[in-house]
């Protein structure tokens, strides 16, 4: 199961990356009408990079869930899950950022919590199958 979970992150982080990168090019368009985005678009890539990068991290304690202690209580499984990204949501509308990224922090965020939640679905809907 811990290479279930791993792949799953490894997928939540491309797939969130991708759709990310795509909602936070529509927000700067809408924002930012008619200015050039030529210069924009590489620093919406490499930001929503290392955001994502930073969620990563964060849902890494979900590698500890296959303990069978830890799986059997679904209140700890789902903190381990869901805490770091929650966290993240969470802290980015209590704290406003420099140069007003707010937005573009907790789009990222909701997509990394939704695919991330897509994922956790897929693997308790496979493992209560067995």
């Amino acid at each position: 199961m811990l290479k279930t979970i791993l792949l799953n992150l490894v997928k939540t982080f491309l797939l969130s990356l991708v759709v990310s990168i795509a909602a936070s090019c529509i927000y700067y368009a809408v924002i930012e009408k008619g200015n050039d985005y030529s210069k924009a678009i590489p620093v919406i890539i490499s930001a929503q990079f290392y955001l994502n990068g930073i969620l990563l991290i964060m849902a890494a304690p979900a590698l500890f869930t296959p303990n069978p202690s830890i799986w059997n209580n679904t209140v700890w499984r789902l903190f381990l899950f869901f805490a770091g990204p929650l966290a993240f949501i969470i802290t980015n509308f209590v704290t406003p950022q420099p140069g007003g990224n707010n937005a573009i922090y907790i789009i990222t965020g909701v997509v990394f919590f939704i695919i991330h939640l897509v994922f956790y679905y897929k693997l308790t809907k496979k493992t209560h199958a067995q």
